[in-house]
């Protein structure tokens, strides 16, 4: 029996096989909008781009969430930018056209009444939405499986951490600019065979402890198990004590470009990796709060791993895409050790096979 092997150069450097990404995986898959606590009244939105979409959650007047197609239906401009709040209604920047917050069209300026016939029926293209745990996600794809099912256990490891994630609230949010294709940037993430070299003065001295780290497939997700390191100096200033799992650390990565992520000392944050082009990836870190910590704590660690664990994944994931991108590149075999480990390639082996399966779909 041939070893299987990783993905080939091709996958991460040629740009048609970018275009096959974006429509077979990012325009078919449920991609995390944000959370409930940042679309908390009528009219609070929230967006999100989708490599060459862009769509919002608004909040109704009845208290639903909707999501829809960030494109006006006249002439296409974005209706919003970024996250605020629309409380009197969505009004296109371009020609003010207007729309309730249900997505039903409303008006356009300078209408006669054979226009408004001829407008009838007008609405914002709606997008599929599902909650998990406070957290909103949506599908471009109107026939797309439900999100929970895929999802088997999550909930309950999640509240192991924090009992009600749906009553955590968004404090900050950085992004790193990865100059690499969207897959090397998840697959870095997904294995801690680099930590020992790449990390080994950052996140394995002061953050976690490699002893008793694991890494194990389940499902459509990769989960990541571990504990806060204590023997050498800390990187930033937790308490293990605090919370009957403030000394545990736990990612749990969901197919294919969102994690969630429970720190040391109650901490919680998302990672999202955000494709751009073939060659670019925006990775967005997302922290939250319970409450019990102060938000200029929470800041402190964003940027401490900003500066730290996250810039030296910035310098090592472009340079891999360039050696990607040699004519000498081949790719070698999984280094597969004890199979769970942090020193396994589990992680990667796992996530290259969603991602054939979901190339032959």
């Amino acid at each position: 029996m041939t070893r299987e092997q990783p993905l080939e150069a091709r996958f991460y450097t040629d740009p048609e096989v970018f275009e096959r990404d974006r429509e077979r995986i990012f325009h078919r898959t449920w991609q995390c909008v944000g959370h409930v606590s940042e679309v908390s009244e009528p009219g609070d939105y929230i967006s999100l781009p989708i490599v060459d979409e862009n769509v919002f959650v608004i909040r109704g007047d009845d208290g639903a969430l909707r999501a829809f197609y960030n494109v006006c239906r006249h002439r296409g401009h974005p209706l919003v930018e970024g996250a605020g709040s629309a409380k009197r209604g969505l009004v296109c920047p371009y020609h003010a056209w207007s729309y309730e917050l249900d997505g039903r069209f409303r008006g356009a300026p300078a209408a006669s009444a054979d226009d408004l016939a001829a407008c009838k029926g007008i609405g914002l293209r709606s997008v599929l939405l599902e909650e998990f745990c406070g957290f909103v996600f949506v599908n471009l794809d109107d026939a797309a499986a439900p999100l929970t099912p895929d999802l088997t256990g999550l909930e309950e490891r999640l509240c192991s951490f924090h009992p009600d994630p749906a009553g955590l609230r968004f404090v900050c949010e950085t992004t790193i600019k990865h100059d690499c294709n969207w897959k090397l940037s998840v697959e870095n993430y997904n294995e801690c065979y680099h930590c020992p070299t790449v990390h080994g003065t950052s996140l394995t001295r002061g953050v976690l402890d490699m002893a008793g780290y694991s890494i194990v497939p389940h499902g459509q997700m990769i989960w990541h198990d571990g504990k806060a390191q204590t023997k050498n100096e800390k990187q930033y200033d937790y308490d293990t004590t605090r919370t009957p799992r403030a000394g545990d650390y736990a990612a749990y990565w969901i197919w294919p470009n969102v994690s969630f992520c429970c720190y040391p000392g109650g901490y919680f944050t998302i990672r999202q990796w955000l494709p751009v082009s073939w060659r670019k990836t925006i990775y967005r870190y997302r922290w939250f709060s319970d409450g019990s910590l102060a938000d200029e704590a929470v800041e402190a660690l964003m940027v401490k791993h900003r500066e730290t664990t996250g810039a030296e994944d910035e310098v090592v994931v472009s340079k891999i895409q360039k050696g990607m991108e040699s004519r000498a590149f081949e790719p070698g075999p999984y280094i597969m050790g004890d199979g769970s480990g942090p020193m396994s390639e589990v992680g990667l082996r796992h996530l290259h096979m969603l991602y054939r399966n979901a190339m032959a779909g």
